[in-house]
């Protein structure tokens, strides 16, 4: 080291013992010592930061393999969990169906049962019967029973709305 460069640390003790500490690391690196002291599992100082630079550049060994594997794993659990969905509304529909068409059950409870079914997207043959039979002459009771109806939509919501709205524009008298 040049003694110019020295004579900037004079009087400035902690800039000395940084330079001191920095020189004394050096040496150690350089003559292989501190590998010895650091060495772990067979790993030297050289390794370990390579794999520091790799964790830092946002790198991390397997983790990408790992990710990988758990996202398919989610990707068949979700397609498992909508086709049974799918067969649940389906066998909930049919169920509705039933209780739609069956003079034998109070209105009220038809109606509550239509409601449902349009919640699940069912249209079609039920849905003329249901207007002409159910709703257009007990429009109260079919007011009531969206009113009080909390099931979860499983259709689209303006598919749904829509639906009402042209039931209610049917039946207004």
């Amino acid at each position: 080291m040049d003694s110019l460069a020295l004579e900037a640390f004079v009087g400035n003790w902690p800039s000395l013992g940084i330079m001191a500490i920095f020189l004394i690391i050096n040496t150690l690196v350089s003559r292989g010592h501190l590998s010895k002291l650091f060495k772990g599992k067979g790993k030297t100082v050289v390794e370990l930061m390579r794999r520091m630079e790799k964790i830092e550049g946002g790198f991390v060994p397997g983790l990408d393999e790992a990710l990988a594997r758990i996202d398919g794993k989610l990707d068949a659990l979700t397609e498992g969990v909508c086709e049974m969905e799918r067969r649940l509304n389906h066998v909930d529909k049919s169920a509705l169906m039933g209780i739609i068409y069956n003079p034998a059950i109070h209105v009220v409870d038809r109606l509550r049962a239509f409601v449902c079914y349009l919640k699940l997207d069912g249209n079609g043959l039920v849905l003329e019967y249901a207007v002409t039979t159910l709703v257009a002459p007990h429009r109260e009771d079919w007011i009531r029973a969206q009113q009080e109806n909390r099931m979860k939509i499983y259709c689209e919501r303006e598919k749904y709305e829509a639906r009402i709205a042209e039931i209610d524009r049917r039946t207004k008298s």
